[in-house]
C-alpha cells in the first residue's frame, strides 16, 4: 500500500514560569475559532501558486491584574506566583506537507499574567477536550487528502514566518504573504494595538491603551507617580513623598514615637506598638502576663491582683477572706458550712431563715414591715408601739402615760383635773390654775418667773418686788442716802455707789482718776486734789525736764519719757559681692557707738555682731557666705542703752560657674561639664536655648554635687546657647554661657528591597536636619577594599545598586552631609539572591525519562530543584539533585508518561533559599504498541493485533519484509488494533515491524516473525 504523508500539527504552548517552575493550571475563559466554514475566516484565498492555509486560533483571556504560576498543585491547594513576561505572548507553528502544500496553523494565545483559578477547573478540562477535537479535525483533513487525492497543486509552497490569521484586525493577502492591518493595529499579525509614544518604555500597550508599570501614569506613561499615596502629611515630588515636619515613612503616615519606643516596640503613626512584656507610651513599663486578665494592676511587670483573684496573671478566682474558714471555696464562690452564710461565710445564719419575712444580718433577723420576733414569725405592731408598750398579735398594749393605736399619744396626769386641756401629754391649764395636772392655784403672770407662787401669791426673789414681782428693787434700798428708781439709786450729794454707800471726791477727780473713800487716786500723767494738773511719764526717767506734762529730753534720748536712744535712720545697702555688704545710715543725734548685728534668715543661723564709733555712719560687713540671705540690724548705743534697730535683708551674690565645656555632642544630645565650686549651694540650673526659636528653651536642675549633665531630646544640626548658674535658696547666680551645634542626624529607616541576584534598591527617610547630600558606601562584607561610593541629593530617598555578585553579603553605610559636617553612618547588611542556572536543555529522552543539563549558578548552590508537569495535564512532579562537580549539572527525571510534552523549571537551592527558575519544554519518546502478535494465518494473509500504546498517537506504520527480500509498508489508522495483511505469498515467512506515529515522531519498533500457510495441494 502506498505511503500517505499528511500534514502534522505541532502545538507550542507558551509556558509562564515562576519561582516554583510550574505551569499554567487554569483558564478563565477561552475562544476557539474553527476551521470551517471558510467564509467566516479573515483570509484572502490564494491563487494556485500559493498554499491553502487552515488556521486554528485559541485565545485564553484573563484579567491583566491576575498573576500566574507554573507551579501545578492539586486544584484545592493551588497557589500561584507572579512572573512577568511579555503581554499577549503567543507561539505559532506551521506544519507543511511537502506534497500537498497545505499549511496547518495552530496558535494558542496566553496573555501575560494568566492565573490559576481554582473554581474554573471544568474550563481547563473543556480546553483539553477542544485540543483533542483539534487533533480529530486534523485527522479528518488527513482522511480527505488520503487515497491518492490531490488537495493542492504540487507547486504550492508554504510560508513559515507569517502568522496568517491577522488576529481579526486585518486581512491576510497570500500574494504579499503578509497582513494588511486595520487602523490602530500593527505587527506581523495585526495583534498589537498602537499606543502613544510606545508608552515611553514604561508600560505595555494593551488594546491601544498604555498599562503603565508601577510608578508611572498618563496616556503615554510619561508622568512619574508616587508608588504610595503621600496622604495629608506629604506631597509627591519626582515620584517620591516629601513629608511635612514631624512625619516620615514611605507614605508620610508615620509620626516619630516617644524615645523611639526605647527599642522595645514598633513605631506606627507616632504610636508605639510594644513588644511582648512591655507597655506604656514609650514601652518603658514592663507589662504583665495577659495584662493580668483585667483582674488586677500591673506594677513593674508584676500583677497586683484585685480582691477575688490570684495567680501570676490573676486568672485564678479566690474566695473573699478564704471563706473565713467556715466554708469551701469552689470557683471563687464560698459554699458555707452549717450556721454561716454570706459572700465570705462571715455572717451568722438566722433562725428559720427569718421565715422569708426579713433579712439576715450577722445572725439577727431584720424583719420586714409587719413582722417581728427572732425569726420574724410574729406579727408586728404599728411603729413597734413607739417602744411605749408591748405588742401582742399585732396589737399595742400601751405603757402608762401613752395611748393610741401605736402608743404615740401621750396621756395627761389625772386628766388635768378638768382644769385644763391635754395636748400632746401636757396639761394646758385654765387661767388661775397651774401644775402638771392643773391641781395648783396660779399667781399673776406666774410671778414673771422672778418669784415663787405659794397658794396663789407671789413671794418675789431678791431684787424684785410688786404683785407679780415685775418691778426691780435697789440694793440695800439705797441705804436711805438716795431714792430708788427702776432698780437704780440716785444718791444724795457727798455719796455715791450702787447703794449710795461710798463717799464722793472733789469734782469727781475731773474724770482723771479714781475716788477711794473720798480721795482722788489720779491716772498717770495727772496729779492734784482733783487730778486737775498734768504730769510727765516716769518723771522723764531723769533724762530730761517735764514741761507742761511733756518731757524735754537730754541729748541722745527720745521718747515720751526720754527712755529711748535716738536710732540710726535710712539704712542703705551699697555694694554687695559674694562675701561682703556695704552699709550706710544717718542719725540726728550723736551717740556713743553703733552695734551692727547680722544673722542668716534661714533657721539655725549664728548671730554675729561688731561695733563702730558713734561718729561713723557707714560700715562693711565681711566674711559672709555666698548666696546667703542675711538680716542686718544697726543699733545706736548711748550710755549702754540700745536704740531700736534699723534693719535690712541682704543676700550675698552667688559665684559665676567656670570651666564650661562640652564633653560629647551627638545628633539629639549634648553632654556638658563645668568646674565644681567649694561652697554650699542647692543646685545647678542649666539652660539649653535654640538660637533660632523663640520658645525653644529647656531648663533643667542638677544636684550641686554633680558637675556634668546630658541634655537629650535636642534637634539634629541645631545651634543651642547653653547657660549654667548656681541656685541657692531660690536665688539664681550669674550665668556662664557658650554655644554648641548638634551633629546632623543620619538617614532613618534604611531598607533594602526589590533584591535580585545582581541588584537591590536601597531606600531611606531623610534626616530631620537640613542636609546638602547623602553619601552611600556599599561593599561585599568579605572584600572591604571593593567599595563603591555614591552621592545622592535630596529629595531623592532611594538608590538602585546593580552589578552585584549573587549570593553575596553586602554592607551598606549611609551618612548625611552638610558642608563639612557629617553624621554618624547608618549601616545595614543584605545578601543578594541566588542566580538561576542557565543554558537549560534536554540532552536525551526515553519513553519515561528526560535527561536535562544546565550551567551551574555563580552562587555556590548546594542543589537544584527540578519541577515538571505535562503541559496539558494537572499532575506535577518535583525532584532535588546535587550540584554537579564541574560547570554543569545533569539530571534525569523518570516515571514520566510516554509521548508527553512537559514544562520544566530548574531552580538553584541553598539552605532555605531558592533562585528564580530556568525553564524549557521537553517531550518523552512515544512508547510502541504493546502485545504485538499474530492471531491468524492463511495462505495469502496474516492477521495481527496489538494493544494501543500509552501515549496518544495519530496512527501506526506496519512494515513487513518477506524472506525473499520484498518489503511493503502500510499506514494504519489510530483506531485500529488489528490488521489483515492481504495478497501474501503462500508458505512465505515474513518479518513484521510495527511503530506508533504522531506527526513527525515515531516510537521504537516492535517486531514478530510469521508465516503464511502452505497452499493446499491441487
Amino acid at each position: 500500500m502506498g505511503t500517505l504523508r499528511l500534514p502534522a500539527c505541532l502545538l507550542l504552548i507558551a509556558m509562564i514560569s515562576s519561582s516554583n517552575a510550574g505551569l499554567i493550571k487554569k483558564v478563565l475563559r477561552h475562544r476557539r475559532q474553527t476551521l470551517f466554514p471558510p467564509s467566516e475566516q479573515n483570509v484572502t484565498f490564494p491563487s494556485a501558486g500559493h498554499p491553502v492555509v487552515f488556521s486554528h486560533v485559541y485565545t485564553i483571556n484573563v484579567p491583566t491584574s491576575s498573576l500566574c504560576s507554573v507551579d501545578l498543585e492539586s486544584p484545592d491547594s493551588s497557589h500561584l506566583h507572579p512572573k512577568d513576561i511579555n503581554s499577549d505572548h503567543h507561539v505559532t507553528e506551521h506544519t507543511l506537507d511537502e506534497d500537498n502544500q497545505i499549511v496547518f496553523t495552530h496558535r494558542i494565545n496566553i496573555p501575560r499574567q494568566a492565573c490559576g483559578c481554582i473554581d474554573d477547573l471544568a474550563r481547563l478540562k473543556e480546553l483539553i477536550s477542544r485540543l483533542e477535537m483539534l487533533e480529530g479535525e486534523v485527522s479528518a483533513l488527513r482522511d480527505q487528502c488520503s487515497g491518492g487525492g490531490v488537495c493542492c497543486s504540487p507547486e504550492t509552497t508554504g510560508e513559515f514566518g507569517t502568522k496568517p490569521y491577522c488576529s481579526g484586525h486585518g486581512n491576510y493577502n497570500a500574494e504579499t504573504r503578509g497582513c494588511t492591518c486595520d487602523p490602530g493595529w500593527r505587527g506581523p499579525n495585526c495583534a498589537e494595538p498602537e499606543c502613544p509614544a510606545s508608552c515611553q518604555g514604561r508600560g505595555q500597550c494593551v488594546k491601544g491603551k498604555c498599562e503603565c508599570v508601577k510608578g508611572f501614569g498618563g496616556d503615554d506613561c510619561s508622568l512619574e507617580l508616587c508608588l504610595v499615596n503621600c496622604g495629608a502629611h506629604g506631597s509627591c515630588v519626582g515620584g517620591g513623598c516629601i513629608c511635612s515636619d514631624g512625619f516620615f515613612g514611605e507614605d508620610c503616615s508615620q509620626a516619630p514615637c516617644l524615645n523611639n519606643c526605647l527599642g522595645r516596640g514598633r513605631c506606627v503613626n507616632g504610636t508605639c506598638y510594644c513588644d511582648e512584656g512591655f507597655s506604656g507610651e514609650d514601652c518603658r513599663e514592663r507589662s504583665c502576663p495577659e495584662n493580668c486578665h483585667g483582674n488586677g494592676l500591673c506594677v513593674d511587670g508584676e500583677c497586683m491582683c484585685s480582691a477575688g483573684y490570684s495567680g501570676e496573671d490573676c486568672s485564678q478566682l479566690t474566695c473573699p477572706n478564704d471563706c473565713n474558714g467556715r466554708g469551701t471555696c469552689v470557683e471563687g464562690i464560698c459554699i458555707c458550712g452549717s450556721g454561716y452564710q454570706g459572700e465570705d461565710c462571715s455572717q451568722l445564719e438566722c433562725l428559720n431563715n427569718c421565715n422569708s419575712r426579713g433579712r439576715c444580718i450577722n445572725g439577727q433577723c431584720s424583719c420586714n414591715v409587719g413582722f417581728q420576733g427572732d425569726d420574724c414569725s410574729e406579727l408586728s405592731c404599728p411603729n413597734s408601739c413607739w417602744m411605749r408598750g408591748s405588742c401582742r398579735d399585732g396589737q399595742c398594749f400601751c405603757d402608762d402615760g401613752f395611748t393610741g393605736e401605736d402608743c404615740s399619744i401621750r396621756r395627761c396626769p389625772s386628766n388635768c383635773n378638768t382644769r385644763g386641756e391635754c395636748i400632746n401629754g401636757r396639761c394646758e391649764c385654765h387661767a388661775g390654775f397651774a401644775g402638771e395636772d392643773c391641781s395648783k392655784l396660779s399667781c399673776p403672770n406666774n410671778c414673771c418667773n422672778q418669784g415663787s407662787c405659794i397658794s396663789g401669791q407671789c413671794i418675789c426673789d431678791d431684787g424684785f418686788r410688786g404683785e407679780d414681782c415685775s418691778q426691780k428693787a435697789c440694793p440695800n434700798d439705797c441705804l436711805a442716802r438716795g431714792y430708788c428708781n427702776n432698780s437704780k439709786c440716785f444718791c444724795q450729794e457727798g455719796f455715791t455707789g450702787e447703794d449710795c454707800s461710798v463717799l464722793a471726791c472733789l469734782d469727781n477727780c475731773n474724770l482723771r482718776g479714781s475716788c477711794i473713800n473720798g480721795k482722788c487716786m489720779c491716772d498717770g500723767g495727772y496729779e492734784g486734789e482733783s487730778c486737775e494738773k498734768r504730769s510727765c511719764i516716769n518723771n522723764c526717767q531723769n533724762k530730761g525736764s517735764c514741761m507742761n506734762g511733756q518731757c524735754d529730753c537730754d541729748e541722745g534720748y527720745i521718747g515720751e519719757d526720754c527712755s529711748k536712744v535716738s536710732p540710726a535712720k535710712d539704712l542703705k545697702v551699697g555694694e554687695v559681692d559674694t562675701n561682703t555688704v556695704n552699709l550706710s545710715w544717718y542719725n540726728d543725734m550723736l551717740v556713743t557707738e553703733y552695734l551692727i548685728t547680722y544673722v542668716p534668715t534661714s533657721p539655725g543661723g549664728l548671730l554675729m555682731e561688731f561695733t563702730v564709733p558713734g561718729d561713723k555712719t557707714a560700715a562693711t560687713v565681711k566674711e559672709l557666705e555666698p548666696g546667703i540671705e542675711y538680716l542686718i540690724s544697726v543699733y545706736a548705743v548711748l550710755s549702754n542703752n540700745k536704740s531700736i534697730p534699723v534693719s535690712a535683708r541682704v543676700a550675698t551674690d552667688l559665684p559665676q560657674p567656670e570651666g564650661l565645656r562640652f564633653k560629647s555632642v551627638r545628633e539629639t544630645s549634648v553632654e556638658v561639664m563645668w568646674d565644681q565650686l567649694d561652697i554650699s549651694f542647692d543646685a545647678w540650673e542649666i539652660h539649653f536655648r535654640n538660637t533660632k526659636e523663640e520658645n525653644g528653651k529647656v531648663v533643667s536642675t542638677v544636684p550641686s554635687s554633680q558637675n556634668h549633665f546630658l541634655q537629650s531630646g535636642l534637634g539634629p544640626g541645631q545651634e543651642y546657647e547653653v547657660s549654667i548658674n548656681v541656685l541657692k535658696n531660690n536665688i539664681k547666680g550669674p550665668q556662664t554661657s557658650k554655644t554648641v551645634t548638634t551633629k546632623i542626624d543620619g538617614p532613618r529607616q534604611v531598607e533594602v528591597k526589590d533584591m535580585t541576584d545582581s541588584s537591590a534598591l536601597i531606600s531611606w527617610n531623610l534626616p530631620a536636619a537640613h542636609v546638602d547630600r547623602v553619601t552611600m558606601f556599599y561593599k561585599p562584607s568579605s572584600d572591604p577594599s571593593n567599595k563603591t561610593t555614591v552621592d545622592i541629593f535630596p529629595p531623592d530617598k532611594q538608590y538602585s545598586v546593580d552589578s552585584l555578585r549573587p549570593d553575596t553579603e553586602y554592607t551598606v553605610s549611609i551618612i548625611s552631609r552638610r558642608g563639612d559636617a557629617t553624621s554618624d553612618p547608618v549601616t545595614t547588611l543584605f545578601t543578594t539572591e541566588l542566580d538561576a542556572p542557565t543554558g537549560l536543555q534536554a540532552v536525551s529522552q526515553t519513553e519515561d525519562s528526560i535527561t536535562l543539563e544546565w550551567t551551574n549558578s555563580q552562587a555556590n548552590a548546594n542543589s537544584y530543584r527540578v519541577k515538571y508537569s505535562p503541559i496539558s495535564g494537572a499532575t506535577r512532579g518535583e525532584e532535588v539533585f546535587p550540584r554537579g562537580p564541574g560547570h554543569t549539572t545533569q539530571a534525569t527525571i523518570t516515571g514520566l508518561d510516554p509521548g508527553t510534552e512537559h514544562g520544566i523549571g530548574v531552580t538553584a537551592v541553598k539552605n532555605e533559599r531558592e533562585s528564580l527558575p530556568a525553564t524549557t519544554n521537553a517531550a518523552t519518546d512515544l512508547d510502541p504498541p504493546r502485545d504485538f502478535e499474530q492471531v491468524k494465518s492463511t495462505e495469502t494473509s496474516l492477521t495481527v493485533r496489538w494493544q494501543e500504546p500509552q501515549a496518544k498517537v495519530s496512527g501506526y506504520r506496519l512494515v513487513y519484509i518477506s524472506r525473499d527480500g520484498q518489503a511493503e509498508e502500510v499506514e494504519i489508522p489510530v483506531t485500529a488494533t488489528t490488521y489483515i495483511l492481504p495478497n501474501l505469498t503462500p508458505g512465505m515467512s515474513y518479518t513484521l515491524t510495527l511503530t506508533a506515529e504522531r506527526g513527525q515522531r515515531t516510537s521504537r519498533p516492535v517486531s514478530l516473525s510469521a508465516s503464511t500457510a502452505l497452499s493446499a495441494p491441487k
